[in-house]
């Protein structure tokens, strides 16, 4: 079991990730608006597998196998067809989104017990010394 404070970070930069993200919803979201051709259908396929490449290029090991199990309909040397396209977009996207959220919940729960620890400090500095444990005259170096 490794320690979360020396394994690397489940996403090196969240700032790319969510760029990435966007770029794809836009992207789907115009391919739902007009007739792809053989050619733009290769352009689609080709900008999904670079996505993929820089997708890992910012998650970890684990993120990435779990992203590549379902998104490799595009990877056929073939030209995808438009309902292939549609479908690889609609994972990553709905993939992503789910990511980003599990994000900003993650980070919701650690402001919460950041800000309960710094309530409990400033309440014990603020509470009346417990009679009960001795007290110290003075601390030495």
């Amino acid at each position: 079991m490794t320690d979360a404070s020396t394994s690397p970070p489940a996403i090196s930069d969240p700032a790319k990730l969510i760029r990435l993200g966007t770029m794809v919803q836009t992207l789907m979201a115009e391919v739902r608006q007009a007739d792809t051709d053989e050619k733009s259908r290769r352009l689609l396929a080709r900008i999904h597998e670079e996505t993929m490449e820089e997708l890992a290029t910012v998650l970890s090991d684990d993120l990435m196998d779990e992203l590549t199990e379902f998104a490799d309909c595009c990877d056929d040397e073939g030209v995808p067809s438009e309902a292939e396209i549609r479908i690889a977009q609609a994972q990553l996207v709905g993939w992503l989104q789910g990511l980003l959220q599990g994000l900003q919940a993650s980070m919701a729960q650690q402001q919460a017990a950041a800000a309960m620890q710094l309530q409990q400090l400033q309440q014990a500095k603020t509470a009346p010394p417990d009679p009960q444990l001795p007290q110290q005259a003075g601390t030495y170096l």
